[in-house]
């Protein structure tokens, strides 16, 4: 069985959140369906807004093959190291994989709807166990353009492990998930990067990479982009397996109603975690970019009128 894990929240992101959720979500299903594939769908709601309806319910509702993770809000809170992000998108995504009851995990968003190349492998069932496998990335408007000729990948030139947009699609075994200790969540300041560092991390394990199919991805609005996206050097970032993901040391678990948990912080944690307040991004030492002195020097000794530009 594959699992299919993916991420959102009750406050209408992009301004039509909800929306493209279920027009990609539904599609996708539908599809699995008729092509027999066997699967589940795990969501993920991270943070949820207290006085709005859980998208989890909505979700129980329409998809019999869904079951549904909702992380509190005191969890985001205690771990979170910048104020200007909502939804850790790649914790939730541990927390799902954690989850999960299938073999298989194909990670993606909700606003991505998969193209044909994609259901047909998936048809085949003969996933290599010690293998990764990606999907190129075309921006869409509407379902009309899925598989529509002249699109092409947006990372076409881009060899192996095929970072970019990694987050919209990975698939890999639970094995290979676990060996390399899912996504990275000691760097609480930001969501940037975090799946192109699995990638890398994944690559360094198998070094069998596949593309094997195109997703389509609705264009949105991107609220506080800016703010929320930190930039370091995930390059460097040590690739050395995390012995939980998750949250499980943090957290206890409850059913709240069918198909639907809910993640609390654990009761010797509630305390620090109400005295916490909302911190601006820091980006640790060894996590920072460089400075290029020589371009920098340069630039000061240029005149007030060159460095206007």
């Amino acid at each position: 069985m594959i699992s299919i894990i993916i991420v959102g929240r009750n406050d209408n992101y992009g301004g039509d959140f909800e929306d493209r959720l279920f027009a990609t979500v539904s599609y996708n299903i539908a599809e699995l369906r008729r092509r027999n594939i066997s699967f589940e769908l795990v969501f993920v709601e991270w943070n949820p807004i207290a006085d709005r309806p859980l998208l989890s319910s909505k979700i129980v509702e329409r998809f019999e093959e869904a079951r549904c993770v909702v992380v509190d809000e005191m969890v985001h809170g205690f771990i979170s190291q910048n104020k200007h992000i909502k939804v850790f998108e790649y914790h939730a995504k541990n927390v799902g994989v954690r989850y999960a009851l299938g073999d298989w995990l194909l990670i993606t968003n909700p606003d991505n709807y998969f193209g044909k190349d994609i259901f047909d492998f998936l048809e085949t069932d003969k996933f290599e166990p010690t293998a990764f496998y990606r999907a190129g990335w075309i921006d869409i408007d509407d379902e009309s353009s899925v598989d529509a000729e002249g699109l092409h990948d947006q990372y076409a030139t881009v060899g192996p492990p095929f970072v970019h947009a990694a987050g919209d699609f990975i698939l890999c075994s639970k094995y290979m998930f676990d060996r390399v200790g899912g996504f990275r969540e000691d760097l609480a300041f930001t969501n940037t990067h975090k799946d192109a560092i699995l990638c890398l991390s994944l690559f360094d394990l198998t070094d069998n990479v596949r593309k094997i199919g195109n997703t389509y991805h609705l264009r949105h609005d991107r609220e506080n982009e800016l703010k929320r996206r930190v930039q370091y050097n995930w390059k460097k970032v040590e690739r050395v397996p995390q012995p939980t993901y998750g949250h499980a040391d943090l957290c206890n678990s409850s059913s709240v109603a069918p198909r639907i948990a809910r993640l609390s912080l654990k009761e010797e944690l509630l305390s620090a975690a109400r005295k916490k307040k909302p911190v601006n991004p820091v980006i640790p030492r060894r996590h920072r970019i460089k400075q290029n002195w020589i371009k920098k020097v340069r630039q000061l000794a240029a005149s007030p009128f060159q460095r206007l530009f």
